[in-house]
């Protein structure tokens, strides 16, 4: 049986990422870390990171404890950090340099993972 290339590119990237998650310096999170962590960075690619509070109310990752809990874990690993509003009532969630860095390296595993052998 014959598999589909895009399958193939996929079952490429999920191996490289495996490989990629054993090491050291990479961030080892759970699936509500990393949804909430993209989350976050699809806010801040459109512009500007999401306000804690909207992150906690209106998303349907996780329960607001439990969201609230996984952004204290995010800020321990230094992969998010909290942004003040010009007056500084609100909260903004950004990205900090290291999880970019995490972001360059999955898009280097998708490159590498598309690159056809």
């Amino acid at each position: 049986m014959k598999q589909d290339p895009l399958g193939d590119v996929y079952f490429r990237f999920l191996r490289l990422l495996t490989i990629l998650e054993t090491t050291p310096t990479f961030p080892c999170l759970d699936s509500v870390e990393r949804k909430l962590l993209e989350f976050i960075a699809m806010h801040e690619s459109d512009g500007r990171g999401p306000l804690v509070s909207e992150t906690i109310y209106s998303s349907d990752i996780g329960s607001p404890a439990t969201l609230h809990r996984r952004i204290a874990v995010l800020k321990k690993h230094e992969l998010l950090r909290y942004g003040d509003d010009i007056d500084g009532r609100k909260k903004y969630l950004e990205l900090t340099p290291k999880a970019k860095s995490y972001f360059a390296e999955l898009g280097k595993c998708i490159l590498k993972s598309a690159k056809v052998t």
